[in-house]
């Protein structure tokens, strides 16, 4: 919830707030002195709501490419959908009326609008507010427990933090919770309800024939999406999707388990993009692929070099040598072999990945990337180089 009221947001957005918009944009840090010259322009709260915006904005530019216009504050940045992702999901709902529920400032909402009819519902006033400015539809101010959805597809943002601030993993933590969601699942036609990526699997309570979605946005899990009814393209089915730059790819199918081949690591270490290995399906890809684990739940492959379209899905890492684990070996290994800028990889906490890239960055010329894997009791080491065009 934004700090400052309603009535001081909207003072801002009008022609008299200008001023104060522009003065509090040109603002570096907020000293004692900056607060005050800009109280000469407005009020404590214009002045409150001000410095939010253009904090809040310089936050946006990641995830909105024209945040320069943005009605928005920091939390609600923090929560939104960027605009690309919101775009991909906004394909489901194309031509049919939609209800944004938990609209916050309209980040799913603004694409929403842009693909067929839709209407937001926030709590908040402040959030309804900055999200109908967006967007350009009506927002409601009420409680998601209240509306009837019957004969609307359904985009909903439940809370995952209680009021102390502890995320859930599970929707019998969320807000609105399970029962509420249910409810939702079951009076209309469709839709989609966006989810941590850390949700709690499987899920406890989905509907029936329900698709689960998990999205990354330029090689980074950002959410998952439980899609329901008449928004269902894979039905009782996992999905990955991963968007990079202009390009965007899924996979769907069943979970199942990353193939495992201990011994001779091949010519390659392979990373799966999260959504892939988020959703389960980085087993089957890497089957196709021809890539295994060391051990079972490691998450990074080893095998041949990359041979089939599916290798987008992974980052490909050759691998020049097997290196010694103790580190003032490995740290002998990269100086014989003009090390310069050192990155460290592992899973499962096994060492101190950025403690160990700075004991081991060199004067050299060449950069490294060193693995360092427990299998189990045992423990091994590489050092590779990333192949061009597999990033």
């Amino acid at each position: 919830m934004s700090g400052a009221p309603l009535e001081a947001w909207q003072w801002l957005a009008s022609d008299e707030g200008r001023a104060l918009r522009d003065a509090a944009a040109s603002v570096g840090a907020t000293t004692p002195a900056a607060v005050a010259a800009l109280r000469r322009l407005g009020s404590a709260d214009a002045v409150r709501a001000a410095l939010e915006l253009a904090q809040a904005r310089q936050r946006a530019t990641a995830k909105f490419p024209d945040a320069a216009g943005l009605w928005c504050d920091g939390h609600g940045i923090e929560q939104a959908s960027s605009g690309r992702v919101a775009a991909w999901k906004s394909r489901r709902f194309l031509g049919r009326e939609t209800i944004d529920l938990c609209t916050g400032i309209g980040g799913d909402l603004m694409a929403i609008a842009r693909a067929t009819t839709v209407t937001g519902v926030d709590r908040d006033p402040v959030r309804a507010w900055m999200a109908a400015r967006n967007a350009g539809v009506p927002v409601q101010v009420g409680d998601v427990r209240d509306v009837d959805v019957r004969g609307r597809l359904v985009h909903i943002d439940p809370a995952r933090r209680d009021e102390r601030g502890a995320r859930h993993h599970g929707l019998d933590g969320y807000e609105p919770g399970l029962e509420v969601l249910q409810r939702i699942w079951s009076d209309s036609p469709g839709g989609g309800a966006k989810l941590g990526p850390g949700i709690d699997l499987p899920i406890e309570g989905a509907p029936d024939g329900s698709e689960l979605e998990f999205i990354s946005e330029d090689r980074t899990l950002v959410q998952a999406v439980l899609w329901w009814g008449d928004c269902v393209r894979h039905a009782g089915q996992r999905t990955a999707t991963a968007l990079r730059g202009d390009e965007v790819r899924s996979l769907h199918g069943a979970p199942e388990p990353m193939p495992v081949r201990d011994g001779d690591y091949g010519a390659v270490i392979a990373v799966p993009d999260p959504a892939l290995e988020r959703s389960g399906l980085a087993g089957a890809c890497a089957a196709r692929l021809g890539l295994a684990e060391a051990a079972v739940g490691l998450g990074i492959a080893h095998g041949p070099a990359p041979s089939h379209e599916d290798a987008w899905w992974w980052r490909w890492y050759r691998i020049e040598a097997e290196i010694p684990w103790r580190t003032d070996a490995a740290a002998a290994w990269l100086r014989e072999h003009d090390a310069g800028e050192v990155t460290v990889k592992t899973r499962g906490k096994a060492v101190d990945p950025d403690a160990l890239a700075r004991a081991w960055r060199g004067r050299g010329a060449t950069p490294w990337t060193v693995f360092m894997l427990r299998h189990g009791n045992a423990r091994r080491a590489f050092a590779t180089v990333p192949m061009v065009g597999t990033r």
